[in-house]
């Protein structure tokens, strides 16, 4: 057979083989599989973990990082936290717990003067935000959260970070309907199981660099329900994320890294993907 005879039965070949997949039903097949999976209970969706999943347009300087602060207000912390903040001329996004928010107004306020951003996450950091969360839980785990936000800060906040970075494509979605966009991270302090602030900054010093997203915490949400505040150096007490925090500022300025707020971002997407949580180490985080 001679190329030309070739090159002419290859499309012929082709056509008869979709002829033939069509007939069969392989493409609907699949879709109806793909679609299933997507509806599973254990697909997790994949948020933006780092900038760069978030900065379609360029919109970030190459050196960018953003430090983040979940679980808050406190109001003992977050207001040690803002002096520091402020002394390194550092902006940061601040994830706050409604509850928390309803009771220290005036922190929140105190946030947003200083001219860092604000995000949800949920009322009270009990419920994974899965398949299967009630209307009403739903209500008051996002909608209140955000509704009490918005009423202090005047203004609709836009992020979202689900509580131990556990979501799944349906929660996904329904967070994306409301205009909500979910940010996860890309390098843990761990400063709620870890008590020392060297620890702490060393921890996200070994892997802090351009277009990093650091998950820290103002505050510990296991706690927003005790009668008194654990001691320093004790699990509970978040004030050494504050020594800590000032150190990760101090070497990112000499790495020539520059913080910023996610309220740089005014056109940020989420990418579409995904990827099925084991059920026993879903609660690893």
């Amino acid at each position: 057979m001679s190329s030309g005879d070739s090159n002419a039965n290859g499309p012929t070949a082709y056509r008869r083989a979709r002829a033939v997949a069509r007939h069969l039903g392989v493409g609907r097949l699949r879709d109806r599989i793909r679609a299933s999976v997507h509806k599973s209970a254990y697909w997790t969706a994949v948020p933006p973990r780092r900038l760069k999943d978030l900065d379609s347009h360029g919109e970030l300087p190459a050196n960018a990082f953003a430090l983040t602060f979940d679980d808050g207000p406190d109001p003992v912390v977050t207001p040690r936290l803002l002096e520091v903040l402020a002394a390194h001329s550092a902006p940061a996004t601040f994830f706050l717990c409604g509850l928390a928010a309803k009771r220290h107004p005036a922190v929140v306020k105190d946030i947003l003067a200083a001219g860092h951003a604000i995000g949800g996450h949920t009322w009270d950091h009990r419920h994974p935000m899965v398949r299967g969360l009630s209307v009403a839980e739903w209500q008051r785990q996002v909608g209140d959260t955000h509704k009490v936000l918005e009423d202090i800060s005047g203004a609709p906040v836009r992020w979202f970070r689900p509580p131990r970075g556990i979501t799944d494509r349906h929660t996904w979605s329904a967070l994306r309907r409301q205009g909500l966009t979910t940010v996860l991270w890309s390098v843990d302090g761990r400063d709620c199981t870890l008590r020392d602030p060297d620890s702490v900054a060393n921890g996200v010093l070994d892997w802090l660099g351009p277009g990093d997203i650091v998950l820290l915490h103002d505050a510990n949400a296991g706690f927003l329900f005790a009668a008194t505040r654990p001691d320093y150096g004790q699990v509970g007490n978040q004030e050494s994320t504050v020594e800590a925090t000032g150190q990760i500022l101090r070497v990112a300025a000499d790495r020539a890294l520059l913080p910023v707020t996610l309220t740089m971002l005014h056109d940020a997407t989420m990418p579409r993907s995904g990827r099925l949580r084991i059920p026993h180490l879903a609660g690893a985080k």
